[in-house]
């Protein structure tokens, strides 16, 4: 029985962490999709790629460099890192003729990621097989079905490594998946922690509120849509003092294309968004226990004169209220506990550090 090597490449952080998650199963999908007369091996190394569009050419020459090095058959890079081209997003490359392709995570989306990744690695090898197996009659369209819907299939310029490359049909559909995708990736929920001196605050002076009898007042006369402008208003409000505070925002550079700038701004966006809205949901908690304990139904009655009959809906909507105000009045205050990990959810600061890295690499190699 024929044994095929396949390395991967992962980049560091979220791709190797998918990419070890699948490994053990990809040989039987390989054996049940590619060829069940061999035997499939993955070995992997991880690799700081910066493959963008921008630098495909030479992402493309160090996955070969490194797939000989190794002795492997085939090579698969992982990245996280977002492709584009024309505007539309890039979900795969191949070089054919060398045996090599290249994956963007971020254009599987936010759902069942690890799921999609194994079939499409799957299908990157099969696609590569083969091809390898007869190039003269090979023809993309006999091949199993790549788990992104709705991709075409083009031809790349001819000064570009890649020889074929999937892409996402549709512009709208394309961006969505890939803002989504690399929200994902930035791994939002690890960094919620890092806000617990915001979450401290922000519940001290949610707290504080709470005690006085005015807040009662307006959180009864309050009608509900006021109630969730004010709370999109602190969510949103945090977001961008975030933003601020840390300087996440990607300003025009000429290293950068605009089109990168837009979507690497959007996810920091998004992320930081999951972020606040996880930690609102933490404090109103808190503020549910604090309120329950300081404010007793009988003097808030008394004080309001609130309907008794609406008395747990009126201790949601102060519950409410103070959240919002804790959000915006306290937690404005503060700052992210960890600047690096603050930073390190933001595409251009990952994205400049490894393509100094690989700079530094190429320097030691030469």
């Amino acid at each position: 029985m024929t044994s095929i090597t396949v390395g991967l490449i992962p980049a560091p952080g979220m791709s190797r962490t998918l990419i070890e998650k699948i490994i053990d199963d990809l040989p039987e999908f390989a054996g049940e999709f590619v060829d069940k007369s061999c035997t499939f091996k993955f070995e992997v190394e991880v690799s700081p790629l910066a493959s963008s569009s921008e630098y495909i050419n030479e992402t493309i020459h160090r996955i070969v460099k490194i797939k000989e090095n190794n002795g492997w058959d085939y090579v698969i890079g992982v990245t996280d890192l977002p492709s584009l081209s024309d505007n539309r997003v890039v979900v795969s490359e191949f070089d054919s003729q060398k045996s090599a392709s290249l994956l963007s995570i971020p254009a599987l989306g936010f759902f069942f990621v690890k799921r999609k990744l194994r079939k499409m690695v799957t299908h990157h090898l099969e696609y590569l097989y083969k091809y390898n197996e007869d190039s003269t009659s090979f023809s993309s369209s006999e091949l199993s079905s790549p788990t992104v819907m709705n991709i075409s299939r083009e031809t790349p310029p001819e000064d570009n490594e890649s020889t074929n490359r999937y892409i996402i049909k549709s512009y709208i559909i394309g961006w969505l998946k890939i803002i989504l995708g690399m929200t994902y990736i930035n791994e939002p929920w690890s960094i919620v922690t890092n806000f617990k001196t915001l979450v401290s605050l922000a519940f001290a002076t949610g707290t504080y509120i709470a005690i006085f009898s005015t807040p009662w007042e307006l959180s009864l006369d309050y009608q509900p849509w006021r109630l969730i402008a004010l709370m999109l208003f602190s969510i949103t409000g945090m977001v961008f003092w975030l933003i601020y505070a840390h300087n996440l925002w990607q300003g025009s550079s000429t290293k950068t294309a605009a089109h990168y700038r837009l979507l690497y701004n959007l996810t920091t966006f998004m992320t930081l968004l999951f972020v606040t809205v996880a930690n609102y949901g933490i404090l109103f908690i808190l503020l549910t226990i604090s309120v329950t304990m300081f404010v007793p139904p009988e003097i808030f009655n008394e004080w309001t004169q609130a309907n008794e009959n609406f008395t747990a809906m009126n201790y949601i909507n102060l519950i409410w209220f103070t959240t919002s105000l804790g959000m915006l009045a306290g937690a404005l205050g503060s700052t992210a506990e960890s600047e690096d990990k603050i930073r390190n959810v933001t595409y251009s600061y990952r994205q400049s550090y490894r393509y100094n890295k690989l700079q530094e690499e190429d320097n030691d190699s030469s």
